[in-house]
């Protein structure tokens, strides 16, 4: 997850200290695994500020980029398309190259593992988006997964820090060049990260779902 927050994020699951995993039923399937490299399309809703964002993950590289095209980043005075990208040393930056300003930060762990919804419980079957899927929750409810159950593809997933985010495309083994994950020479400078239209409910969530990674296995 993205978390997601992206993520999160990723942001995002409870500890496996601290996870209760379904009742071992043969009729059970087991929690999703992402593959260790993939693209995602997603239309993303965070407390109704939409976005549609471009997630490349890669496990193999030890880093992960959501890409972020907020409603109207294309108008004159915008800060235009946030990229967000973070690494598996803890270290994540949030960066326009619209107007080159960027915020480097550190968090308590790295990335997400692909194996993040271990010891999720399961809830059933659900029609989400079109689509019969297999319903997970975790981190007592603070993310909820759907997953085709066809194709075992995501479909959706919701985060309590008000987030959702619905699968337009899934491809795996797609990935960015490497000179496209280096990190700007600006961001460098220590300069801060500003928005012309500063959204503090937005920044605050997304502050939330990364800090979660805390509970990672």
């Amino acid at each position: 997850m993205p978390l997601v927050d992206r993520i999160v994020a990723m942001l995002l699951v409870s500890s496996l200290h601290h996870a209760t995993a379904s009742s071992p039923n043969s009729d059970t399937p087991s929690p999703p695994v992402w593959p260790e490299r993939f693209h995602a399309v997603l239309f993303q809703n965070r407390s109704n500020s939409l976005s549609f964002v471009d997630l490349y993950y890669d496990w193999t590289k030890g880093r992960n980029l959501n890409l972020i095209r907020g409603q109207h980043d294309d108008d004159q005075g915008s800060a235009g398309e946030l990229w967000d990208v973070e690494f598996g040393n803890k270290t994540s930056y949030y960066y326009f190259p619209r107007t080159k300003s960027c915020k480097k930060m550190e968090f308590p762990v790295g990335i997400l593992i692909p194996n993040w919804l271990d010891n999720a419980t399961f809830l059933g079957t659900e029609q989400v988006d079109g689509y019969p899927c297999n319903v997970w929750t975790k981190a007592d409810g603070f993310i909820t997964y759907w997953e085709d159950i066809a194709t075992t593809k995501p479909v959706k997933w919701t985060f309590g820090s008000g987030m959702e985010e619905h699968v337009m495309k899934w491809v795996i083994n797609e990935t960015l060049p490497d000179e496209q994950w280096e990190i700007p020479s600006y961001c460098s400078q220590d300069s801060m990260l500003l928005r012309n239209n500063n959204d503090p409910k937005r920044d605050e969530a997304k502050k939330k779902a990364y800090t979660s990674r805390r509970f990672l296995p």
